[in-house]
Parts: C-alpha cells; sequence; structure tokens
C-alpha cells in the first residue's frame, strides 16, 4: 500500500467516525488546529513522531499541550494514528480528512491564509468572491499566518490566488533588483 493509499483509508475512516459520532464539522477542525501546531513546532512533531518513545508518553505530549478541549473522537483519532506510528502523516491525513468532509458537502477545500483572523462577516465574504471567481462552492479554511503581512492567499486545488502584501513586496523586490 502506497502513502497516498494509506492516508486516503486513513481520511475515510476518519470522515466515517466523525460522521457516525456527528462531529464531522468539529473533528475536521480540530485535526487540522492540530496538525497545523505540530508543524509549526518542531519539537512536539519529534515528540510524537519518537518510535522509541513509548505510545502512551506521545500520547501525553497532546493531552498536555493540546488537547484539554478537544472532542473526544478527535482525541480517539489522534490516538489511534499516534499508537499505529502514524503522527507524522498528521499534515497529509489532516487535509485529506477535510477534503472529504467539503466533499460530503459537495465543495472544495478553499485553504486562505491571511495575516489575522477574520470575522465571520468578512469570512462569508471573502468565500462569496472566491466562489464567483472560481465558479466553485468552497469550504473555507482560514489560516491565520502573519508573514502574509496583509491581504489573502488561497490555495483550492492546484490554484492558488495570491493577493498578499507579501508577494507584491516580494515582486518590488525582483523589480528593483534587491
Amino acid at each position: 500500500m502506497t502513502t497516498d493509499d494509506r492516508t486516503s483509508a486513513y481520511a475515510q475512516a476518519v470522515v466515517a467516525l466523525a460522521q457516525a459520532e456527528g462531529a464531522l464539522d468539529t473533528v475536521e477542525d480540530e485535526l487540522l488546529s492540530v496538525a497545523r501546531a505540530v508543524d509549526a513546532h518542531e519539537d512536539l512533531r519529534q515528540k510524537l513522531t519518537e518510535i522509541h518513545l513509548p505510545a502512551a508518553q506521545r500520547l501525553k505530549v497532546l493531552e498536555a499541550d493540546v488537547l484539554a478541549a478537544a472532542h473526544p473522537t478527535t482525541r480517539a483519532v489522534l490516538a489511534l494514528l499516534i499508537t499505529a506510528d502514524r503522527a507524522g502523516d498528521l499534515s497529509a491525513i489532516a487535509a485529506a480528512v477535510a477534503e472529504r468532509a467539503a466533499a460530503t458537502r459537495d465543495a472544495e477545500v478553499a485553504e486562505v491564509f491571511v495575516a489575522v483572523e477574520l470575522d465571520e462577516s468578512r469570512r462569508e465574504a471573502l468565500k462569496a468572491a472566491l466562489e464567483k471567481a472560481t465558479g466553485r462552492k468552497l469550504d473555507l479554511k482560514v489560516v491565520v499566518d502573519q508573514s502574509v503581512v496583509g491581504g489573502v492567499r488561497a490555495r483550492i486545488g492546484d490554484t492558488v490566488i495570491d493577493g498578499s502584501v507579501l508577494r507584491r513586496l516580494t515582486q518590488l523586490k525582483t523589480r528593483a533588483g534587491v
């Protein structure tokens, strides 16, 4: 079984479990949040993927740091991934879960990077603008990334729409030869 097949199989199982528990939206969001936290902290990633550390100790790392208020299904999924030595695949599995969850809503995932958190009205306006621009129904996943500086960078499948200040600054530097 290839890594992509394995990731897809885990995602399918997670979506089925979360749907059965009536918690698909919550589990999807929490898995993405945990995956981003793990990606952002190399020491956390190392602890979770250290196969020489007993699974119980790796689980305690998450329990103490990340999962205090998480849904029980999210906690169960993370426990499964850690004990199956798949914590290193967490980002890929979380992304695949988001794609499958969006598909259950007849939508595609739009991962949107912004410098500051957006209120609900701005999220809806951004979603409407992206849906109009792409002609697709979208499931918005907003990621606060201060490196964006301002504006928005969106990834919808293989399409990237970059209206960020960072991109504009980079273009100006390139033109100026800096």
